[in-house]
């Protein structure tokens, strides 16, 4: 047997060896391909929800909320004004998501219409806690700066 001979022998036993180990590579980087898509997905269908809710409890604490407050006699809204308010923030999400963005949405957290519309609220609700956070701190008066005396500059001599 010459060096050929050998070589051809090791190939044939190596190359299924190596064949399997390309397939196993190959399967490996489709599925971390596949899992990253799936992320920057997920990622981009919440980024999208966080946007259409900020952007309803903006929308509608400007228009409706600020109006009712104002057309009361106490400026405050009733449990009833509330209600309706969040319910119009849940519509407004749903329509600017579209049926499609719902859709997906709730198929994408697995939630049927009850949970999901249970999710929008809570949504809505942590939106109008930030929006309330933020007023308050860009209302807050601004902080008292304490002057400290100046030293003395040492007497020239």
């Amino acid at each position: 047997m010459d060096f050929s001979d050998i070589a051809l022998t090791t190939l044939q036993f190596v190359s299924p060896v190596l064949l399997a180990a390309l397939a196993w590579l190959s399967a490996k980087a489709a599925s971390l391909i596949q899992g990253k898509v799936s992320n920057e997905y997920l990622r981009g269908v919440l980024v999208r929800l966080n946007e259409a809710v900020t952007t309803a409890v903006k929308d509608l604490q400007q228009t409706a909320v600020d109006e009712i407050k104002r057309a009361s006699a106490d400026g405050k809204l009733t449990a009833e004004e509330k209600r309706e308010i969040k319910q119009s923030a849940i519509d407004h999400v749903k329509s600017y998501l579209g049926p499609k963005g719902v859709r997906i949405l709730a198929e994408v957290l697995g939630l049927d219409d009850d949970g999901l519309g249970g999710f929008l609220a809570a949504r809505v609700e942590a939106a109008v806690h930030d929006l309330r956070l933020t007023e308050r701190a860009v209302a807050a008066p601004e902080p008292v700066k304490a002057r400290l005396p100046l030293p003395l500059a040492p007497a020239l001599a």
